[in-house]
């Protein structure tokens, strides 16, 4: 007796022979999303053995089976309560390798991110043995990206890990967003977003960090605004001689600072809108025209986000009792104009330092020598 094996992906699915995998209405195919990958996770159901009369008019030769025996793979196990289905052992990407239905968890991408991949999002670990072009994202666990991120968006679950450096530029909105900790050898014009610890070799510079843990940076930081729960370390050079806004934020869970932010966006933008709204509709009952009524729901609105935001200082205020552990350490040098914040209480760098500690003492933020003798 003869049977066939139906296909829960598609068999024939190549990286070297990718198509877009939809239309958008306005500008036909898509191509950032090529479908590099087919995701499956532990325990899908990839294909099934049924028999060859069940398999309609047109069976494909290439999947006619003389028993019974499915082509297991590498990561690919029978399903021991319905033994014609075909499973997979692990979270990975499916497909044929010598004849049989494989699952691998890391996947390699030999290339650039590109318009030759589209943008990739991948259940388990990637490692991007080029660069991320701009315009292209990455989504994966672990990530490793061996070239450079360039203006590109990069994603990962767990930690994030860039051979050269990640740079955005002039319309090159550029973002590195790990559950975990990241590290690179530079930064620049970035948006960092981090569960954990942040650590660059060599320079941040014109970015906005976010970061959950420590922010560690070997070299030298300006130009940037960088939000951590930990403390912070620049060994070489903090702020530069042309006073270039530099600002460090310390305490506060940086995830709910960005919520804050969003929030305190979305509040001023709404309270443009109620000025031309009140200006139009403002003498009016509230349900005498559309105007009036976009009025209620505007005001509404706005003060939901107000509440929102209310609460969520009641959270960052929570922060507040284990300030006192957050340290800014500079054993180089520390320029005029840099702006520091623990907590509430602020502090303006008004004359260079070399070699010390920035910390919280009552209230109050002060500057602790490394070594008395480098203080100038």
């Amino acid at each position: 007796m003869s049977f066939y094996l139906k296909h829960f992906f598609n068999p024939d699915q190549h990286y070297l022979n990718l198509k877009p995998s939809r239309e958008t209405p306005r500008a036909g195919s898509d191509l950032y999303n090529l479908g590099y990958v087919q995701n499956v996770v532990k325990g899908q159901v990839l294909a099934e053995v049924i028999p060859l009369s069940e398999a309609g008019p047109d069976p494909d030769p290439r999947f006619v089976l003389q028993s019974e025996d499915p082509p297991l793979g590498f990561n690919t196990v029978v399903d021991p309560a319905h033994p014609n289905y075909i499973l997979a052992a692990v979270n990975g990407y499916v497909f044929y390798s010598e004849g049989r239905i494989t699952v691998k968890h890391l996947l390699n991408v030999r290339q650039d991110v590109s318009f030759q991949t589209g943008n990739i999002h991948f259940v388990g670990d990637m490692c991007v043995h080029g660069s991320v072009r701009a315009g292209f994202s990455v989504h994966a666990n672990n990530v490793r990206i061996m070239g450079m991120v360039e203006g590109g968006c990069v994603k990962a679950r767990r930690d994030l890990v860039i051979d050269v450096g990640a740079r955005g530029g002039t319309g090159q909105h550029c973002v590195l967003d790990a559950g975990g900790k990241i590290l690179s050898p530079f930064l620049e014009k970035v948006e960092i977003r981090s569960r954990s610890h942040v650590i660059t070799e060599k320079y941040c510079l014109y970015c906005t960090t976010y970061v959950g843990g420590n922010l560690v940076v070997r070299e030298s930081l300006y130009g940037t605004t960088a939000n951590a729960y930990g403390s912070v370390f620049v060994g070489r050079q903090l702020g530069n001689r042309a006073g270039i806004s530099t600002r460090v934020f310390l305490g506060y869970d940086p995830d709910n600072i960005r919520e804050l932010e969003e929030l305190d966006t979305a509040i001023s933008t709404l309270s443009q809108t109620l000025v031309h709204l009140r200006a139009v509709a403002g003498h009016l009952p509230p349900d005498a025209t559309e105007a009036s009524r976009k009025l209620v729901r505007t005001q509404k609105q706005r003060a939901q986000l107000i509440e929102k935001r209310e609460s969520l200082w009641k959270k960052l205020s929570n922060d507040e009792a284990s300030m006192s552990t957050c340290r800014l350490i500079v054993p180089g040098t520390v320029y005029p104009g840099v702006e520091i914040s623990i907590g509430r209480t602020f502090m303006q760098v008004e004359r260079m330092y070399q070699n010390v500690t920035f910390m919280l003492s009552q209230d109050d933020i002060i500057v602790v020598p490394n070594n008395r003798d480098d203080l100038l």
